[in-house]
């Protein structure tokens, strides 16, 4: 495709978007495309402006369409639709915990439905990144090693994944939150909130 006359200054942050998608160092883009890594790096921030060239260096070693590098081009990994109708439940029964996997094909962050049970399983989960628990139906009991909370709908909770953390529902009704947990990089794709949740009933 043709190169517009003026380089987008957003491209810095695009490039830097699928630099992290490809699990990149500023490093190894900047070898791949045979570009000096301080001048790689203030592109990013957007204080340098790309040539022609160096665009299509960079759409090379990156192994994606030109287009994407400036915001025309939007691929099935880019979004990751999740359909309600194709998500099972994964439950232990009527009265236990449940969830749903939003996020199949796993990346940066891991989110779930999560249907909450009556009684808290397990000793209270920890796990690497952050956390962020928002109640959408119901109230929740959080408990943490020294502090309880009562969250109701609409309420939402974030907290280190570090931190031991146990959910119960309080009441009768049902209770269901999403439950979304941020991790590094090099723990991005190892899928471990789904064994999280089976193993221990907890987020």
């Amino acid at each position: 495709m043709p190169l517009p006359e003026k380089i987008d200054p957003k491209i810095g942050p695009r490039l830097r978007h699928i630099r992290l998608e490809k699990g990149l160092t500023v490093e190894a883009l900047a070898a791949a495309a045979d570009l000096d890594k301080g001048f790689l790096s203030r592109l990013e921030r957007g204080s340098k402006r790309p040539s022609v060239e160096t665009i299509l260096r960079l759409s090379a070693a990156l192994d994606v369409p030109i287009g994407l590098l400036f915001g025309e081009q939007t691929t099935d990994d880019t979004v990751r639709v999740s359909r309600a109708a194709g998500r099972p439940l994964s439950s232990e029964g009527h009265d236990a915990y449940g969830y749903e996997l939003l996020t199949p094909k796993g990346g940066l962050m891991d989110a779930f439905i999560f249907h909450i049970g009556a009684e808290p399983v397990g000793k209270g989960q920890q796990h690497d990144g952050e956390e962020m628990f928002l109640v959408l139906s119901g109230t929740v009991e959080m408990r943490t090693p020294d502090r309880t909370y009562v969250l109701e709908k609409g309420d939402c909770a974030y907290f280190p994944g570090h931190l031991a953390h146990q959910m119960r529902r309080l009441g009768p009704e049902p209770a269901t939150a999403v439950i979304a947990v941020a991790r590094e990089r090099s723990h991005a794709r190892r899928n471990q909130a789904t064994a999280n949740i089976s193993n221990d009933g907890t987020s």
